[in-house]
Order: C-alpha cells, then structure tokens, then sequence
C-alpha cells in the first residue's frame, strides 16, 4: 500500500534466504543485525584491549578480565560462568590460566572452589 512503511523483500538486509522466515522477516533482521553487532562489540574490545598495551586477547578473555575485576572482590569460577552466561566452566578456566600467566589475575581457592582476583600489580 502507498506509504507503507514495510520493507519490501528487495530492501532487506539479510541477504541469506536462510535465515529468513517466512512467519517474521523483521525478527529474522533483527536478528541478523544482532550477530553484525555482537561481532563488532568483540572486535571494539580486543581492540581497546591492544591500545591499552595487552595485545592478543580473545572477547572471552577481556570479558572474564572485566568481571573479575568487578567490585574489587575476589570471583568463584562458577560465579564468572553464571554471570557471562558460559555454561562450559573449562573455556573460563582456560582464559583465568591465560589471565594468570600474562599477570592480570591471580588465583586461589576457597575451599575446593577455584577463585580468581585482580593481580595486585596489575591495579
């Protein structure tokens, strides 16, 4: 209809039939758009990360770093994958050994759980 404002199937963004339903074309670009953003979120942190001088890190890495140093107090590996919704505890655990080895975090336990915090001389 004249002023509609719909977009017609030649003006959608998503350019892959695949991810386009037939039911909601404008969730499927929702969607689509939501993946362009999410990559570009990633990139933008590792990029800040390398300005500040910690080159090669991963979006996971930055985004466990940024939740341990929350608050200032010391983190559970459980807590850090609840939070960041990550539900294998071993991907966190792999970037809290890579965080420790580069100096950012330190570890500990509490009980049998496995804690991290803000390395001291990284503060």
């Amino acid at each position: 209809p004249a002023g509609s404002s719909l977009a017609t199937d030649s003006q959608r963004i998503v350019t892959s039939a695949h991810l386009v339903s037939e039911k909601s074309p404008e969730l499927s670009e929702l969607e689509f758009g939501l993946i362009i953003a999410t990559h570009a979120f990633h990139r933008w942190m590792t990029r800040c990360m390398g300005a500040a001088g910690v080159k090669d890190m991963t979006a996971v890495d930055v985004l466990v770093l940024h939740h341990t140093n929350h608050r200032s107090t010391e983190k559970r590996l459980a807590d850090i994958c609840f939070v960041l919704n990550i539900e294998d505890t071993y991907t966190v655990a792999y970037a809290l050994k890579k965080l420790e080895k580069r100096g950012l975090v330190r570890s500990g336990r509490a009980g049998k759980e496995k804690t991290a915090a803000i390395a001291a001389s990284f503060i």
